[in-house]
Formats: C-alpha cells, sequence, structure tokens
C-alpha cells in the first residue's frame, strides 16, 4: 500500500463541514464492511476504483460511517494475506488515528450474530458478515444501508450502498 492510499483513506473518514457551525444535511448512516476498507487500500483491488466512486458520492451526501469493533481488524488481517505485513501494519496505524465510528452490539444482542451465522448455508460463511447483519438487523432505524461488494449482504435483504 503506498502511502498516498493512507492520505486518501483519511480523506474518506474524516467528514469536514462545507460551512462550520451552519446545518449540513445528514441524509444517511452507513456500515462499512472490511471488503470496503481493503478495496480502498488496495489500488489493484477489483473493486477500488468502485469504492473511491461511492465513497466520494458517500462524502458529498454527508454520510456517517459506522464500523463494527472487528472491521478494522479484519480489513488488516486481509492486507496481510493480500499484500504484505508492512502494508497491513501502515494501514492499522493510519486508521487507528482516525475518528471513525464504532458500533457494537449490547451484550443481550450477541445471540443475534450467531442466529444470522446458523441462517447461512454456504461454506465459507464469514462470522464477522453476520455480525454486521446483526447490527443491520438490531439497529435498522439507524442504518440506510451497507456499504460493502460482498453478496452476502444482498442475499439476506440488506440494502447495499450504490450509485
Amino acid at each position: 500500500m503506498k502511502k498516498g492510499n493512507l492520505s486518501m483513506l483519511e480523506e474518506t473518514f474524516r467528514a469536514e463541514e462545507d460551512k462550520p457551525g451552519e446545518p449540513t444535511s445528514l441524509i444517511s448512516n452507513i456500515l462499512v464492511d472490511a471488503d470496503v476498507l481493503v478495496a480502498l487500500a488496495k489500488n489493484d483491488d477489483s473493486n477500488h476504483k468502485k469504492a473511491l466512486e461511492i465513497s466520494e458520492e458517500l462524502q458529498e451526501e454527508g454520510a456517517f460511517w459506522y464500523f463494527s469493533p472487528f472491521t478494522v481488524a479484519e480489513a488488516a488481517t486481509v492486507l496481510s494475506h493480500k499484500v504484505s505485513h508492512e502494508s497491513a501494519c501502515d494501514f492499522l496505524r493510519e486508521i487507528r488515528n482516525l475518528d471513525i465510528l464504532i458500533i457494537s452490539l449490547h451484550d443481550r444482542d450477541v445471540s443475534l450474530a450467531d442466529k444470522w451465522f446458523l441462517k447461512q448455508k454456504k461454506k465459507g460463511t464469514s462470522y464477522f458478515d453476520c455480525y454486521n447483519m446483526a447490527l443491520m438487523d438490531r439497529y435498522s432505524k439507524t442504518f440506510n444501508a451497507i456499504f460493502s461488494f460482498d453478496k452476502v449482504y444482498k442475499d439476506n435483504n440488506f440494502r447495499l450502498v450504490e450509485i
């Protein structure tokens, strides 16, 4: 991962007011999946260009980006496998310096992630994706969509961010 990509990540996750002090037109709260972070950080990812386009559109719309407690760690792990451990460390240091919004399931709701996992039938199902589905389910009035390229969300009737 090149240093320029890290700056792009910072730009993506730090929303700035157009006119400080004036009301903004917040239109959406978006849950972000790890595959988006990987696509943004990895220039040769098949979804890199699309991730950039959608990110720019969401920024223009004033969307808030939320992450599960596992999203950053999952993205770092994937980058370590697909790019290099050094790139994953750079990514991790950079994103941990950002003021990102983390949302978790309450202890009483953690079983929702298990329920979503148990509903799935495909080999290779990610528990972390099921945790995201549980977040989307539990906080359905909060989130407008999930920003991901994983088909599992659409297969489970969750709205994906699309432009």
